[in-house]
């Protein structure tokens, strides 16, 4: 699934921004922006309903979540493929071969992504909002669920409700806000995007009731999500209705389809064994470096001096052969180390103490 979803997002880039291509028409542009965000929004979904069922099954396991461990699986995992990215970035910028502000380098490295705080021409960063939504996930809600309201309590469901509800209307409030408070307030549609991990976090929470209504292994249940999904897509952007009711309603439903439409992949292996196939399982594997990279080399021409590799067949190229190096080379030797790291800090929680005096 990582694997079509940052498939879905160099498609959209590609056949929009990279000029490699002809401008699609309006109808078409429509249909790969969807593709595009799908991908988002299922790394969206998968991240929060992963994390969550990891903590649940270390919980029910261990009786307790090692916050600290976590923390560090998370570093190891994330932070060096995303810094050799960015100074990859900086010392082309250095040569004069790319377009990128100090102050979106600032931003992204920080992430701040899904903030205002972006300058103009952000695009070799800008895909940083994404990652910053999961970084902000990472640091909000594990220590809520595992320290203070529990995973299947219901404390947990009405503050999920809570959260989902206020990022439901949050295009609103960022209108309101900004106009009372001041254009930074306007950050607050970014919390628009938070639905789709909070959904894949109430699907980990409730799994075993949420894949009864996905169990059917009929393909075209998947393909009546999809066809919902892309109506939901229409109605929230291009024929978003007058009624502010109506568009509250496609804003809760979206995820909630998106959610149902991943887990059927979930629940029918048996109908998708393509997803098995090794090259997909290879995309699925360095799907975080290819999200990380594929960004250099599909922007708009005009960020680019002296060189241009934003054709598709060179755009792909590129990117397959930098992500490569990137997980082979240093996410995973990174994550090894992490769980290394993570290992001798329980050996040594759990180590016997043989060698200290008795108490008197």
């Amino acid at each position: 699934m990582r694997a079509f979803a940052v498939l879905s997002v160099v498609i959209y880039h590609i056949g929009i921004y990279s000029g490699g291509v002809p401008k699609p028409p309006p109808f078409v542009a429509s249909i790969l922006e969807c593709i595009g965000l799908q991908g988002v929004f299922t790394f969206f979904i998968i991240s929060g309903f992963i994390i969550t069922r990891l903590l649940i099954r270390e919980k029910t396991a261990q009786g307790r979540v090692s916050l600290g461990n976590f923390y560090i699986r998370r570093f190891f995992r994330i932070i060096p493929p995303f810094a050799a990215y960015l100074l990859v970035l900086l010392v082309l910028r250095t040569f004069g071969l790319v377009t990128v502000s100090n102050r979106n380098f600032f931003i992204s490295a920080i992430f701040l992504g899904d903030t205002t705080l972006f300058g103009p021409d952000p695009w070799l960063v800008g895909h940083t909002w994404s990652l910053s939504v999961e970084e902000q996930f990472y640091l909000i809600f594990p220590p809520l669920l595992c320290y203070v309201f529990g995973f299947r309590t219901r404390a947990t469901l009405i503050l999920l409700g809570l959260f989902y509800a206020v990022c439901v209307l949050a295009l609103r409030l960022a209108i309101v806000s900004s106009a009372h408070f001041g254009s930074a307030w306007t950050s607050l549609w970014y919390l628009y995007y938070f639905r789709y991990i909070i959904c894949g976090m109430v699907i980990a929470i409730y799994e075993p009731w949420v894949l009864r209504w996905v169990a059917h292994p009929s393909r075209f249940v998947p393909l009546a999500l999809a066809l919902a999904i892309f109506g939901l897509f229409m109605l929230d952007g291009p024929f978003r209705p007058s009624s502010a009711a109506i568009r509250a309603a496609v804003s809760a439903t979206a995820p909630c389809i998106s959610g149902l439409f991943v887990m059927w992949f979930v629940q029918n292996p048996s109908q998708c064994r393509f997803l098995c196939w090794p090259l997909i399982q290879w995309l699925g594997a360095c799907s975080y470096s290819i999200y990380l990279w594929q960004q250099l080399f599909t922007a708009p021409p005009a960020y680019y001096h002296g060189w241009n590799w934003s054709t598709p067949l060179l755009a792909c190229t590129a990117t397959l052969v930098c992500a490569a190096a990137s997980r082979y080379l240093v996410e995973t030797p990174c994550i090894a180390l992490g769980h290394r790291i993570c290992k001798r800090r329980i050996l040594l929680k759990s180590a016997p103490h043989a060698n200290l005096p008795e108490p008197i």
